[in-house]
Parts: structure tokens; sequence; C-alpha cells
């Protein structure tokens, strides 16, 4: 049995970086030009960051999932991610190339059991995030993740198959936006004996001009996580 005990807040933390279609969303043509404006529009940052917010369908009690977004250099970001105290927990690092968004660095950030602040930095197997011409749906674009768990012996490797699942649309606002979907496939293992392996399956919506607006992942029977931008 997967560690939620130990690997779920950090876990939890991750698989937003590294969902069920509403009505709101209908199958459109591909773009000629490629998914390259259905990311986070690096470019146009402001330079105090911009936040994004998404709220939690899952439970709608629960505190909604908070990202800064900073422009750090051409084509470079920095992606904060904080706790619903507003306390940073992840530093993620992406760049823009040609076909695509990849992630050069990951951090973890926690707080031990005497009151300080820690970090672990994660090391980035497979960097690929967003491809701007993904294929068809046979295509795979794999992000691989490892890190030791913080506090005591655990390894853990989470792995994301990112497929394209067709153009469609997404209300936001009162506004309809063209948007793309993918389907993801995650394994994560965690090892201490022995290796323990979960599998999941997920959807991720990314909206022209904005980027990521909802997604969906079934972790398990009693853990679904589902967000959508507020």
């Amino acid at each position: 049995m997967i560690r939620y005990h130990t690997t779920g807040v950090i876990m939890c933390q991750i698989v937003m970086s590294l969902g069920i279609i509403n009505t709101s969303c209908g199958h459109t043509g591909r773009p000629t030009d490629g998914y390259s404006e259905y990311y986070i529009p690096i470019a146009s940052l402001p330079v105090e960051g911009k936040v994004y917010t998404y709220r939690n369908l899952s439970d709608t009690t629960a505190a909604p999932e908070v990202w800064r977004h900073h422009k750090i250099g051409e084509g470079r970001m920095e992606s904060i991610n904080y706790d619903f105290n507003g306390v940073e927990v992840q530093r993620q690092y992406d760049r823009q190339v040609v076909d695509g968004v990849v992630t050069d660095s990951l951090i973890l950030l926690f707080t031990d059991s005497t009151g300080l602040r820690g970090r672990t930095a994660v090391k980035v197997i497979s960097p690929y995030r967003f491809p701007f011409q993904p294929g068809d749906t046979s295509k795979v674009w794999l992000t691989q993740f490892e890190w030791k768990q913080p506090g005591d012996s655990l390894k853990v490797v989470l792995q994301r198959r990112r497929r394209w699942d067709g153009d469609t649309t997404w209300m936001y606002h009162g506004k309809t936006l063209p948007a793309v979907r993918f389907t993801t496939d995650d394994t994560l293992e965690t090892e201490e004996v022995g290796w323990t392996t979960s599998h999941w399956k997920g959807i991720e919506i990314y909206a022209k001009g904005i980027g990521l607006v909802y997604y969906k992942r079934r972790v398990s029977n009693d853990l679904v996580l589902e967000f959508a931008m507020e």
C-alpha cells in the first residue's frame, strides 16, 4: 500500500506540476500553428508575477491551490506553490524550447518536526512538461521525478505520461476559449524495504492565452484531485 501518511502531502504538490470533462467543453479543429499559446504566457508575465488560483472541485470546503508564476529570463519561468497558510511548499523552474516546455529543476519545501524549514531537491529524470506539437494520440510525452522523502529513507519515483486527446473549448469568466485536452497516465513508486507501485489516470485542459485551467486525477478510491481555475 502507498504510504499516504508520509508521501501524500508532497505527492499532491507534485501532482499539480508535474479531469472529467464537463459540459463547458466541446471539440474544435486543431490549430495549425501548434499549442505554444496554450501554455502560460511566459513572455507577458508582469514583473511582480501572476497568481493562478484553482478551486477544489472534489472538496468545496478545502483551500484552493495557489501558484505564482514569475518570468526569470527569456523563455524561463519560476513557479511557486503555496499552502493554505501562504507558506511556500514547492518551487519549479521551467524553460521554453523549440518544441515545448521542459522542467529544469524542482524543489520541495517543508517544515520539520522541530519547526525548522527544509528543502529537498528533486531529480528530474525526464523533463518534458508540455508539447507544442504533440502529434497524435499514440505519442507519449514523459515527465519523471525522483526524490528522497524528507525525514525518512523512503525513495519516491513519479512518472507522468501525457497524450494529446483532442482540441476542445473552455468557458472562463463568460468567454469561450480554444483549449486542448491531454490524458495522463501516472505511476508512483516508493521504495524502502521493497518497491510499491500505484497507477492512476487523469485529464488536463489548457486554454489558449492562460495555460492549465482544469485537471482531475483519481489517485485511489479515497483520493481524487480535481481543480479548476478561478
